[in-house]
């Protein structure tokens, strides 16, 4: 199937990396679709999967939580705009929530760190 094709489907997996299992609280939403709050333990992965819209604006967003709210980030999980200036063509995203922040999959430096409340 070409790369151009909207019809494929696309999955997005947040994973808890966060040492002495602790637990943190994932909230992802678009325009169109608040696909709620996931609870993860440390090594638990949330995934979903989606079609891209015919317009090119697919946008997925997500916050995150530690256990007791002290901590917080917030990052887009996937954004139409981002693949078209490079980003990445995959199919599959995976974004990791570490001690010192969020990486992306296979990248040594974090991209957001936690902010505290």
């Amino acid at each position: 199937m070409p790369s151009s094709s909207m019809s494929y489907r696309l999955q997005v997996n947040v994973s808890n990396q966060l040492s002495r299992g602790r637990k943190i609280t994932v909230r992802c939403e678009s325009k169109d679709d608040d696909l709620g709050s996931r609870r993860l333990v440390a090594g638990d992965v949330y995934s979903w999967s989606f079609s891209r819209n015919i317009f090119g604006t697919t946008l997925f967003w997500c916050d995150v939580s530690t256990a007791r709210g002290k901590k917080h980030l917030s990052f887009n999980a996937y954004d139409e705009s981002q693949r078209k200036k490079g980003m990445p063509k995959l199919h599959e995203l995976t974004w990791e929530i570490k001690d010192d922040g969020l990486y992306f999959a296979g990248f040594p430096m974090s991209i957001a760190p936690w902010v505290s409340q």
